[in-house]
């Protein structure tokens, strides 16, 4: 797939993103950040464990990664009917808590986070470069 056909499905994503922010806020908790990629804490219901002391670590995990895949789905499923089919993915599922864990989705074509990066970092050498350019410029008009 070309660069500008890339393009052209990221901003149809962000689009509609946009549409239904609010939706995505009361409905799942889930959020927005400034290169469109969707966040949520998930925290997992207390009813899901018994007593903490019968628990083991690992029966921890298990119930909560059933858990998590079974949010993942409902979620997937939500913006599938959205009308991002194939236009997203799971970027990371990171534990914050014993019982809450932090999942991210983004654009599944290219990650915004690294071409983020890329447009800082090329804005910025840019700028260095524009700002020597002008200091050369008046260096050279003041020897003259």
């Amino acid at each position: 797939m070309g660069l500008f056909k890339k393009i052209n499905l990221f901003f149809t994503y962000r689009s509609t993103l946009k549409s239904i922010k609010k939706e995505m806020e009361l409905d799942y908790n889930a959020r927005i950040d400034s290169i469109y990629r969707i966040y949520m804490v998930l925290n997992l219901p207390d009813a899901l464990f018994e007593e903490p002391y019968n628990i083991r670590t690992g029966d921890i995990d298990t119930i909560s990664r059933n858990y998590i895949l079974d949010f993942r789905r409902n979620f997937s499923d939500y913006l599938v009917r959205k009308g991002l089919l194939e236009l997203f993915e799971i970027y990371e599922v990171r534990k914050v808590d014993k019982y809450s864990y932090l999942l991210i989705f983004g654009f599944s074509l290219f990650n915004t986070r690294k071409v983020a990066n890329i447009l800082i970092n090329s804005t910025i050498v840019l700028s260095i470069l524009s700002l020597l350019g002008i200091i050369f410029l008046i260096v050279y008009k003041t020897l003259l």
